[in-house]
């Protein structure tokens, strides 16, 4: 795994559950504070290009394999608690490296990926092949092709499912960090080859600003939900969060199945983007079949 080859060690795990537990790391503490400086065989201090500590990799001795604990995307609080344990522990043989931060990252959201697929991290028996339907693929295409110029920043996908349209961007050059909260759909993506290892999360996208800052180009989201008015509260957290870690020069392509959906999405995000809604005929009448487009408010 990459983790691997950036930090040159062997065999390993992280402790936390899930990537976004990476956020509190309440196990990471734990477990750190437990190690006692003659358990630990070898020892990795990993900074980022910054220089700052992101993490510690310690072979442990009984275990017979290497165990990463990170702070990277940790609370600051959390991250302070980190840092005491960190620089109390010792080992036989100890070694700096440093990496940078979106390898890292990568490396990390790969782990908990073949976790998934691995069934570490999830219980979900998937026996039906995905449902990737070669239509509504090549609609999107022309779709993201007539809205879309040359996308040269990062991207990321909200509420990716199990990448139905994650396929499109693909095809036409865009490689997104996907996110949704089924982490039985991210891991059917997993297994079918549609989403990739290290750009896949399994994460509450209501909680994006606290695990990514202002980094994205262009944000995407194909069938937003539902936006009825029983899940109108849910989404409207969602969609407030997508501001929030775009640059300031940042784009949103949404796309719903009817007009009124569209205009609810406009008059949601009214303060923050300007906005166009079009009806997209290329689209089978429900897939897709009205887009939003956005540009952050100067």
């Amino acid at each position: 795994m990459k983790l691997n080859e950036l930090l040159g060690i062997g065999d390993f795990t992280l402790v936390e559950g899930s990537y976004a537990e990476q956020r509190w790391i309440a196990k990471t503490l734990d477990y750190m504070g437990k190690v006692k400086s003659e358990d630990i065989v070898a020892l990795v201090r990993i900074y980022d290009e910054g220089g700052e500590l992101i993490g510690i990799a310690i072979n442990d001795r009984e275990l017979g394999f290497w165990v990463v604990f990170t702070d990277f995307i940790a609370d600051p609080m959390r991250k302070a608690d980190f840092n005491t344990i960190a620089s109390a522990l010792n080992g036989e043989h100890e070694r700096e490296v440093v990496v940078d931060g979106r390898a890292f990252r990568a490396g990390v959201m790969e782990f908990y990926s073949l976790g998934l697929v691995n069934r570490l991290f999830c219980e979900c028996d998937i026996k039906e092949p995905g449902f990737y339907p070669r239509d509504r693929i090549e609609a999107l295409k022309m779709l993201l092709k007539d809205f879309v110029e040359p996308v040269t920043g990062d991207t990321i996908e909200i509420g990716c499912g199990a990448g139905e349209a994650t396929v499109a961007l693909h095809e036409i050059g865009i490689s997104p960090i996907t996110v949704d909260i089924n982490k039985c759909e991210i891991c059917r993506g997993l297994e079918e080859g549609v989403l990739e290892p290290e750009r896949s999360i399994v994460l509450d996208c209501s909680l994006l600003s606290s695990f990514f800052g202002r980094e994205f180009s262009f944000a995407f989201g194909f069938m937003v939900g539902k936006l009825t008015q029983y899940e109108l509260f849910n989404w409207e957290k969602v969609l407030k969060e997508v501001p929030k870690v775009l640059k300031p020069d940042g784009k949103v392509l949404f796309t719903v199945s009817s007009e009124e959906e569209a205009m609810i999405l406009r008059d949601i995000l009214k303060n923050e983007f300007e906005s166009e809604i079009k009806k997209n005929e290329r689209s089978n009448g429900y897939f897709d079949h009205w887009v939003y487009t956005g540009r952050l408010k100067i």
